[in-house]
């Protein structure tokens, strides 16, 4: 403690932050505002970080330092506006203090990769000042050094992934991404003598050429590849009006202020009048036409468009600009301007486009003075080219196949006997690790390569020798400070004045520079070292040992007890003196290097409250950490543990703790902190998560933070890859379901061991073909703990549970599931087949690999290919491809009907109606489904196009071949048919009864379809008699099962089919009136109501057979049912002449 005590700059800086009162006010406004960004809603934590940003930014700029870190922990706030702000706080860091770009640099580039739209827009437009700055940063700065170039570096990544966005799926970060390139395109080109200049404008003419991080070449060519971007962009035709004219603006900008680039600008604009995209609406092509208008006129007024005038005036004409409008956006240019632009255009045809960007810079005049070689900053070279070189050839080291390579390659110059000189110095490499030894081997590889000055550790050589003055070695010698007292004055001086007795010193000369520099630091240091020897001499040495009594061991541990008990208790005055990072640090230091008493009393003020003291248990996570690879100082605290366990016990505390909270919440928050934010995970802490993965309440938020730890911790990726895959085949569902989203999102989003994911699922699928569950599948990490020995279903849907969640993403496996399918068991079979919908109907039906399967059909996949065809159409038209394989698979290798049910509206008319006797011969649900599909009956059904009209189909149902289907099938689907009274209304049935009756010969079915029809509609009474008496003329007596319906249907019909029943031929009317004795006597009266009534006449044969007074008075035979002559029986010897019908009655059948 003494020594931190007297710590003199310690206590004289936090003197001065305590003394200034306006510091102190804004500090504790800040703190305030701090803590009301913490806790406060949406609207009061970006109030509060603004009121931070301008107090820390535009007032108080000397409290950046201490309040920067705490503004982008905001960064992981989940409000977008939250985020945004720190995003704007980022942004004006930059433009007051660019220096503190490799602190947010990181911060920035995790922003551009947010989940939000609006976060990433708002970064896109902060790194376009920020990139601006960063490159004039780097250009000023003399001495690049590590942490300045990984800044760069990293902004030289953002750059990449903003060119990348021009091709986001979201509009407004397209539109940033285009307008932070414009910016880059003009920050790395030249500018041009007829360039428009702006204010503070910076060009590639600006970057030194001794610059090595960002070569003039290299940033030009990439620029004009960003530029052809641009170009594409502007011409692609699927482009929106908004990012058109956003790209447009760019392009015309770009010309504007690099007029070399005028040319593909114009032509791209050329190109894009003549070719608008597709996709535009008439409002957005004329506001497209329109900001094109307004920008060739703003090119038309800069003096680089000259030569592109004439192109420029009629595009313009084609935008409909008028005449006035073009001659004033014309510049007026005098004949000198003219004449000089006709040299110069001469000049630069005549000259290479390298001779343009050559510089002839001016001899450099040697020194008078005597130099010599500067050995000191020779090593200082040769040391930072050995730690390139080492770095570089550890990390080839570590690929097994570049070893190889190297050792095939040496193996064939080894002399066939050991080398004396070899067995004197070789010394051989005993207890060392794999990773001392690539150590070892790299140190000892990395300075014979320095000495050839080859490898990456040339970069550290400068290409001449470093020089230096030459040391004078008479009595007046500048460096004898053996010589001189404490008040003489400096030997600097002297050298100054020799410098200037010499003239000007050349700014071009850099290593006289050097020297001197280098000069002048020795000799501060030397007169610094005399200065302090001459004081060690008169100050007398003050000894405690002869003033003081030591204390007691007791005593000295109460006293630092009480010590670090203050230094606890003062946290709120630490924060408002500002001093809280050094009072976090010393308590770092004295948690982990401190006895285990002072430990714990650290350790319970953390976790009393761990919510807000979680910075410091991190600060102390860290310094273990630091311990324990060495990276620090060594604890002086002897003790028999491992290495690592003070590390392991400090993290299974602090888990411990968060685990004991009651709130889920601020439990969750603070574990996901601690296992994400960790330097390294200890083994015990993965088992504790696993076993949190259980518990009903942590399950999701453990599974979720397995998932990230995964993204986040490459070492350990395996791990918990193998963790969430174990739990996705678990026996808990809900488990189950949550470990499965998380697997899916790591292979679709993130892409992490995919291979070893395919494994996994094929592995479980091969579990369905053997004939019990192995054993693999049943352990306590899995939840089954006992075996089974037949399967069951839940066992069945946890092997198909991985590989049917992956199906959608690796379209192969569906051939794996195909062959598993056809070994596997009827019971296995009727799962899988239920199972498989979820991800077809994801994979949708132009996937290319179901249309292989479809097209190969392996033998006994058939009713899986039909279970996928059914869910593809379920509730959509097939596609033509998806038609095309079904119908090649029927016609080549399957003759099963059922397949082509889905595809029914992408067959044609001919082929539905080939196929329609087979369709009847199915399971009347599976034929239900087919008619419901052809009559478009149903809402999933409704919206299909069929080929084939309802009355085409009662049609051919009734003209099927009895010898193909039976006659009951093809009844059961006219009943079917009729059925549907939404499809088959009255006059779809009078058309269809129309068509069934000119059909020679008739169709068997017709006299039942025409009863059927008459109950659904008994409208069609009239039609029906009309077709009865057609029927008549066609003989329909001759048709056995048709006369029946026919006698059938007139007793419906009675009294209307008598005039009907009277046309009958006298042999067909008895037979009537023998099959059906009930029409006789109405008949009677209806034949003498119309001899009376009508004036009409009935024959006296006709009335005779009614009478039935007649009886075998016809004979008739087969000739059409007529009677003939020959064959009449007289039974009165006079010829009585029968008297003509009067007009208005129908004549006797046959004599029409």
């Amino acid at each position: 403690m003494s020594g931190l005590l007297n710590r003199t700059p310690f206590l004289e800086e936090s003197a001065v932050l305590f003394t200034d009162q306006k510091v102190t006010d804004a500090r504790a406004k800040i703190v305030e505002w701090l803590n009301t960004a913490a806790m406060g809603s949406t609207t009061e934590k970006c109030d509060s970080l603004a009121k931070i940003q301008e107090i820390i930014l535009n007032t108080q700029v000397d409290l950046i330092e201490e309040f920067t870190e705490n503004i982008l922990c905001f960064s992981q706030d989940p409000v977008q506006d939250v985020r945004r702000a720190v995003v704007g706080f980022i942004e004006q860091i930059c433009k007051v203090k660019i220096e503190y770009l490799p602190r947010v640099v990181n911060i920035l580039a995790m922003l551009l990769r947010d989940s939000s739209p609006q976060v990433i827009k708002r970064v896109i437009q902060a790194c376009g000042s920020i990139y601006k700055n960063a490159l004039k940063w780097i250009c000023s700065n003399i001495e690049i050094t590590e942490e300045v170039e990984q800044a760069w570096n990293t902004m030289s990544l953002i750059k990449a992934e903003i060119v990348d966005m021009i091709d986001h799926d979201n509009d407004g970060i397209r539109t940033n991404a285009v307008k932070f390139l414009e910016g880059v395109v003009i920050l790395q080109t030249y500018a041009d003598e007829d360039s428009m200049k702006r204010s503070k404008d910076f060009s590639l003419e600006d970057v030194p050429i001794t610059l090595k991080i960002a070569r003039r070449r290299k940033l030009e060519v990439e620029a004009l590849n960003i530029f052809d971007c641009l170009l594409k962009f502007h011409g692609a035709s699927h482009i929106s009006s908004v990012n058109l004219i956003a790209c447009t603006g760019t392009l015309c900008t770009i010309a504007k202020l690099r007029t070399s680039l005028m040319k593909p600008v114009v032509d791209a604009i050329k190109n894009l009048l003549s070719n608008l995209p597709p996709t535009l609406t008439d409002s957005q092509v004329s506001s497209v036409k329109k900001n094109l208008k307004m920008q060739l006129l703003n090119l038309l007024k800069n003096r680089g468009s000259i030569d592109m005038q004439h192109i420029i005036v009629a595009l313009l004409q084609d935008l409909g600009a008028s005449i006035q409008e073009i001659s004033r956006a014309i510049p007026k240019i005098d004949k000198q301007e003219q004449q000089r632009r006709a040299k110069r255009n001469l000049e630069n045809a005549n000259e290479t486009s390298s001779a343009k960007r050559t510089k002839v810079e001016a001899p450099i005049p040697i020194d008078s003075r005597p130099m010599e070689i500067d050995y000191d900053e020779l090593d200082q070279q040769k040391l930072r080219s050995n730690k390139l070189n080492e770095k570089f050839i550890a990390d080839h080291l570590n690929n097994l196949e570049t070893v190889v390579q190297l050792v095939m390659a040496s193996i064939t110059s080894l002399p066939n006997e050991i080398p004396t000189f070899f067995t004197n110095s070789y010394k051989p490499i005993v207890n060392m690790s794999k990773a001392q030894q690539i150590t070892k081997i790299a140190s000892m590889l990395a300075e014979q390569m320095t000495e050839s000055r080859i490898g990456p550790g040339t970069s550290a050589f400068t290409k001449e020798p470093p020089m230096r003055l030459c040391a004078q070695t008479d009595d007046d010698d500048i460096i004898t400070t053996e010589s001189r007292t404490v008040g003489e004055e400096s030997p600097i001086i002297d050298l100054e004045m020799a410098e200037r007795d010499e003239g000007v010193k050349n700014s071009g000369d850099i290593r006289k520079e050097e020297a001197t520099k280098k000069l002048r630091e020795t000799m501060e240091r030397a007169k610094g070292e005399a200065l302090l020897q001459r004081m060690k001499q008169r100050v007398k040495t003050l000894k405690l040992q002869e003033i003081t009594k030591p204390l007691s061991k007791q005593a000295k541990e109460q006293f630092m007890l009480d010590a670090i008990s203050r230094i606890l208790k003062a946290e709120w005055q630490c924060v408002k003196g500002g001093v809280s990072v050094k009072r976090r640090k010393i308590l770092t230091v004295m948690a982990a290097t401190f006895p285990d008493n002072v430990r714990e009393v650290i350790l319970n003020f953390i976790m009393a409250d761990l919510k807000n003291r979680i910075e410091l248990a991190f600060s102390w996570l860290y310094e273990e950490y630091c311990l324990l690879q060495g990276f620090t100082r060594h604890s002086y605290i002897k003790t028999e543990h491992k290495p690592d366990h003070a590390y392991n016990k400090l993290f299974s505390q602090l888990v411990a703790g968060t685990i004991a909270k009651k709130e889920t919440k601020e439990k969750v928050i603070l574990l996901r902190r601690i296992y994400l934010e960790s330097p390294i995970l200890p083994d015990d802490s993965i088992t504790n998560l696993i076993s949190m993965c259980e518990l009903e309440e942590m399950s999701f938020h453990c599974l979720e933070l397995v998932k990230d730890l995964a993204v986040r911790r490459p070492t350990r990726r395996s791990r918990f890859l193998n963790i969430l895959l174990t739990y996705s085949v678990h026996e808990n569902g809900a488990l189950r379901e949550r470990a499965l989203e998380s697997v899916i999102s790591l292979y679709v989003t993130h892409k992490v061991l995919t291979n070893k994911v395919d494994e996994f699922a094929l592995e479980w699928l091969k579990f369905l073909e053997a004939e019990k569950p192995p054993a693999q599948m049943f352990s306590a990490e899995y939840g089954r703990p006992e075996a089974v020995l037949v399967w069951n279903e839940d066992l069945i849907k946890i092997c198909l549970t991985v590989v049917l969640a992956l199906m959608p993403y690796h379209e192969d496996m569906i051939h794996n599931l195909s062959e598993v399918y056809i070994v596997a068991t009827s019971d296995i079979k009727r799962i899988i087949l239920r199972a498989v919908e979820a991800p077809v109907k994801k994979m949708g039906p132009d996937n290319a690999q179901i249309l292989k399967l479809i097209e190969q059909c392996p033998k006994g996949v058939e009713t899986l290919i039909t279970r996928i065809v059914h869910t593809l159409t379920e509730k959509s038209s097939p596609t033509l491809e998806l038609v095309s394989r079904v119908r090649e698979l029927y016609q080549n290798k399957v003759n099963d009907v059922r397949i082509l049910i889905p595809v029914l509206s992408g067959l044609t008319k001919s082929e539905i109606l080939a196929a329609l006797p087979k369709f009847l011969k199915l399971n009347p649900v599976v034929v239900k489904e087919v008619f419901n599909r052809l009559l478009g009956v149903g809402p999933e059904f409704s919206s299909q196009t069929i080929p084939v009209t309802p009355n085409e189909i009662l049609l051919a149902l009734h003209t099927i071949d009895i010898s193909k289907c039976e006659l009951k099938y093809v009844v059961k689907a006219t009943s079917m048919c009729l059925a549907e009274k939404d499809v088959y209304t009255q006059d779809v049935l009078a058309s269809c009864l129309q068509q069934l009756v000119e059909i020679t010969p008739l169709p068997t079915l017709l006299m039942r379809t025409v009863i059927q029809s008459l109950t659904l509609y008994t409208r069609l009474t009239t039609f029906v008699v009309n077709l009865l008496q057609r029927l008549i003329l066609k003989q329909v007596w001759k048709y056995k099962v048709i006369w029946d319906g026919f006698l059938k249907c007139c007793q419906r019909l009675k009294p209307q089919s008598y005039p009907v029943l009277i046309q009958l031929p006298l042999a067909q009317l008895q037979d009537t009136l023998t099959q059906c004795p009930d029409l006789r006597q109405p008949l009677v009266e209806y034949a003498e109501a119309i001899n009376q009534n009508q004036g009409g006449h009935i024959s006296q044969q006709i009335m005779d057979v009614l009478t039935g007074n007649s009886q075998d008075v016809f004979v008739t035979d087969e000739s059409l049912g007529y009677i003939q002559i020959e064959n009449i029986k007289k039974e009165k010897e006079d010829y009585v002449e029968m008297p003509t019908p009067t007009r208005g009655q129908p004549l006797p059948p046959g004599e029409d």
